[in-house]
């Protein structure tokens, strides 16, 4: 490498590489890249986390309701997600304890200022530095003409295209004092700690923080959630100060939408309107943005916002009802959430992505976890289970309602940890992860519909497919409105999501003309598959803009909560908690004398999932037998699978044959029985300097929590890592990135 070169990262693309740590991204998480220099594009990937996750161990017998404490210590950023999906599985094992209808709301309150806090962060300082001039401008990672017509394309030019904005689309953006005309403007706005949209990101996300600390105290441990009710109830007081943060973070959600609408349409640029898509198609022959991290399109979303009060939809016949708690039901309240659940699939090349179901009691069923790639014994194999996981967990065959349960489901499954030294390279059949891999059997009216298990994506962009493929369910939703008057309109032939935000008006976050206009501002979301003309399913830019306008619908969520709050505080019906907790009943509700639940909700990052063994009993003392955990890092990072399993169900098979890959994996290498190639190189520095940048920002799209996917490291094993490529000096890495941020000022 030459002396003057800035990069402090040394590759030989002849071999596989393996680039660990994906920076900010909590570092465990390493992905090996097999490179073709012929072709421009990775041809292979291995995804490996690498510390142990030990909250499925020492969680076992400890008190039930300490679990719910315990659970969101899993991760230092949205630990209330996951101590919110526990108390929903222990309101579901104690057979139906939801909270009263003002403790819910104020558990909503917190909920969905988390969510729209945690998409800021990640679109502010998470992601969103990858799409800033820093490697557009200065850093020399792409082609030096995007950022040249990025200056000479103005936001009113990009307008033109979109139809996110049916009111009108804003010209122009206020940002921290910062005029935004240009898409370049837009970039430099993305520079940390110096650019204009991290600097009121960085606002808003702290003002959520402080909404969602008024109901739960802490974060990201709250102490005021536990089963059936909050310990914070929403006083006028509370609710004032919630509303004065809650308008200036819909401003800034608001534009924050606005402005990945306008970064995605440019660089994804499919019709190359722009020019940013022939740039690529000269130099590498590819689509560029709109092929790097592109997959197949296979998505699972949980929803996510429940509600006290059951909303009208169309048609009628399908049936939505308030939270209450019970297996039963799950169905039914989790299409009444604000966003809505849905199992995605494409099952063939030239097919779309088709939602499956809509019917959390479906997903849930059809979820499966095996540890081929992983180090762990199996807890099932060879047509038993193993003598470690005890009767009352292995003899689990029946979910609360009668239906049968997989011998591959978490309900059953038992985490036995077998360390082992990491493969370099890494190569399957070689174990190489700690991440186990979650696949997915469709299920309709509670039974498979296919004996294919799917490798899918969690994320906010399987919420946004999600949401506009309602009316496609065998229960269909076409509108969806709530008693406060807030609503959602679906169309799966045009593939979008249109909702509304109320006008606001703040000192703090100026507003652009077109969103200041009547009562209300009308927003729509269009799925890339059809943007593309039927050519892309996904791709990172993508999930970027996915995330935005996810944290739009999680906003109306808020208005709806306050709203309906508000109604219940006027007519005096002020209970939060349903029942003291020496009064907790934790119920036999399956063919094993135990009580089982299941906690399913969008956590910032992507659906999750928390499941339940508990004795059966009454207080604070009876324990946990067998708390299990699937983290949307964990769904997205699970590596291969190629094997055919009986499930105890029917004998299923992989629908990738080919190479089994995980979700990132796949993202990274494409998928051949989908005619998807892998991400192609898009830097232009030389050979010699490449740090495989493409591989990193496509990753980090994802915005993979990783610490939710590993924890602790194991005491009675050793593990060898080994890496191919790191940083040689990062102290001058991070001084070279500061140099860089400041000379674009």
């Amino acid at each position: 490498m030459a002396t003057s070169s800035p990069y402090y990262f040394t590759f030989d693309w002849t071999k596989p590489v393996l680039i660990e740590p994906i920076v900010r991204i909590k570092p465990e998480l390493g992905i090996q890249v097999t490179y073709d220099s012929n072709m421009s594009r990775a041809t292979d990937a291995y995804a490996s986390a690498g510390m142990f996750r030990g909250f499925e161990i020492f969680m076992r017998n400890k008190p039930a309701p300490d679990v719910i404490m315990l659970s969101s210590r899993e991760c230092g950023i949205c630990g209330e997600h996951h101590q919110y999906i526990e108390r929903v599985a222990q309101e579901m094992a104690q057979g139906g304890n939801p909270p009263p209808p003002l403790g819910l709301e104020g558990i909503m309150l917190a909920n969905d200022a988390a969510m729209s806090y945690d998409a800021t962060a990640h679109l502010t300082a998470l992601g969103g530095p990858d799409w800033s001039s820093l490697f557009f401008k200065i850093a020399g990672y792409f082609p030096p003409q995007i950022y040249e017509i990025a200056q000479q394309t103005p936001l009113s030019k990009v307008a033109q295209y979109s139809k996110a904005f049916p009111m009108g689309a804003p010209t122009q953006l206020q940002m921290a004092g910062t005029t935004i005309n240009t898409i370049a403007d837009l970039m430099d706005s993305l520079v940390p700690i110096i650019g204009a949209y991290f600097l009121e990101g960085a606002y808003s996300w702290r003002i959520w923080h402080e909404a969602e600390l008024l109901y739960y105290l802490r974060i990201p441990h709250p102490i005021s959630m536990v089963p059936g009710g909050i310990g914070v109830p929403p006083t006028v007081e509370n609710m004032q100060r919630y509303l004065q943060r809650m308008i200036d973070g819909t401003a800034w959600m608001m534009k924050q939408m606005a402005a990945y609408e306008y970064l995605d349409l440019f660089l994804a640029d499919y019709d190359n309107v722009f020019g940013i898509q022939g740039i690529y198609d000269k130099l590498n022959g590819t689509l560029g943005f709109a092929e790097e991290g592109n997959r197949p399109g296979n998505f699972v979303s949980y929803g996510q916002s429940d509600v006290s009060e059951a909303p009208t939809v169309t048609p009628s016949s399908t049936t939505v009802s308030p939270y209450d708690a019970t297996y039963e039901n799950m169905g039914a309240w989790g299409r009444a959430r604000v966003v809505k659940p849905g199992l995605v699939i494409q099952t063939s090349p030239t097919s779309a992505p088709q939602l499956v179901t809509n019917d959390l009691i479906d997903i849930n069923l059809g979820v499966r976890e095996f540890v081929e790639s992983s180090w762990y014994t199996p807890w099932y194999s060879n047509g038993a289970f193993s003598s470690e996981v005890p009767s009352n967990v292995s003899g689990i065959t029946e979910d609360p309602i009668g239906n049968p349960v997989s011998y591959y489901h978490p309900w059953r499954k038992w985490t036995i940890p077998k360390p082992e030294p990491r493969p370099i390279p890494m190569a399957y059949p070689t174990p190489y992860s700690w991440a186990m891999s979650p696949r997915f059997v469709p299920y309709q009216n509670h039974k498979p519909i296919s004996n294919l298990y799917y490798n899918v994506e969690a994320d906010p962009m399987a919420v946004m497919y999600a949401q506009v493929l309602q009316p496609q369910a065998p229960t269909p939703i076409y509108t969806c409105e709530y008693p406060v008057g807030y609503g959602i309109k679906y169309n799966s032939n045009e593939m979008s999501a249109t909702w509304y935000l109320p006008t606001v008006r703040s000192s703090t976050v100026k507003l652009p003309p077109e969103f200041q206009q009547g009562s209300e501002i009308e927003f729509k979301y269009i799925a890339p598959y059809k943007l593309s003309g039927g050519k892309i399913v996904t791709n990172a830019i993508e999930r970027m803009r996915a995330r935005a306008f996810m944290a739009g619908i999680d906003t109306m969520g808020a208005w709806i909560a306050w709203l309906t709050a508000m109604s219940y505080i006027k007519q005096g019906k002020t209970e939060v908690s349903s029942m003291p907790p020496s009064s907790w009943t934790y119920k036999k509700n399956t063919n094993q004398d135990v009580a089982i639940g299941v906690g399913m909700k969008e956590a910032p990052r992507g659906a999750q999932f928390h499941s339940e063994v508990i004795s059966t009993g009454m207080g604070v003392n009876v324990p946990a037998i067998n708390p299990q955990q699937m983290q949307p890092t964990t769904v997205n990072a699970g590596p291969r699978v190629k094997s055919t399993y009986d499930d105890g169900i029917q004998t299923i098979k992989p629908a990738s044959p080919t190479h089994g890959a995980g979700t990132f994996e796949e993202a990274i290498m494409g998928n051949p029985d989908y005619n998807i190639l892998g991400t192609p190189r898009l830097t232009i520095i030389p050979t010699d300097q490449w740090d495989g940048f493409e591989y990193a920002q496509t990753l980090r799209s994802f915005d993979p929590c990783f610490v939710c996917g590993v924890h602790i490291a194991i005491p009675n094993g050793r593990v060898i890592y080994t890496t191919l490529g790191a940083p040689v000096d990062l102290s001058n890495a991070i001084k070279t990135f500061y140099r860089f941020a400041m000379k674009v000022k």
